[in-house]
């Protein structure tokens, strides 16, 4: 088993390298590895002589985590104004193109093969490609599940704490 353990940190993607990364490159398998670290960790603290530097480490890897969760935040919400702000431009620019289509709506454009002329009020209309709605919808999924795996770890740290508390 020890044999097992020392194989895995000489590894170049061992379990301590996901705590290393920035947490947009993070995967599910780094978080896989960053909560085992965390949990041998809790196992250490329990057996007692090595209980303060234990203790050290999994204060390092809770903050590591909880920082990680904050940058995941912060991005969600700076694309979030991002996307706020270009749709308030865009309305600009439609109100903008309504005005000067009402002038020259007596003018007829010749439009190609491969146009389609789309009616801006119509509610239906589409808006956005179907790549960037696949993208911000697998973005939004991959951040919906590591923001669960955060929460469901420090609900077990809330636990244990809570534990020990009483002990």
């Amino acid at each position: 088993e020890e044999e097992e353990l020392e194989e895995e940190e000489e590894g170049d993607d061992g379990p301590e390298r996901a705590l290393e990364k920035s947490p947009f490159q993070l995967t599910a398998g780094d978080v896989y590895d960053i909560s085992s670290l965390v949990g041998q960790d809790l196992l250490q603290l329990s057996a007692g002589p090595q209980m303060s530097a234990a203790l050290a480490r999994l204060q390092f890897r809770i903050v590591r985590v909880l920082e990680m969760l904050e940058a995941l935040v912060s991005e969600s919400s700076l694309a979030e104004e991002e996307l706020r702000m270009e749709r308030d431009s865009l309305r600009r620019e439609v109100e903008k193109l309504r005005g000067e289509g009402s002038q020259g709506s007596a003018q007829q454009l010749s439009l190609g093969p491969d146009k389609m002329v789309i009616d801006l009020t119509d509610p239906n209309r589409p808006r956005f490609t179907l790549q960037e709605l696949r993208d911000v919808l697998q973005e939004r999924n991959q951040l919906k599940a590591q923001l669960l795996v955060v929460q469901e770890e420090l609900q077990c740290y809330k636990r244990y704490i809570m534990k020990s508390a009483k002990n």
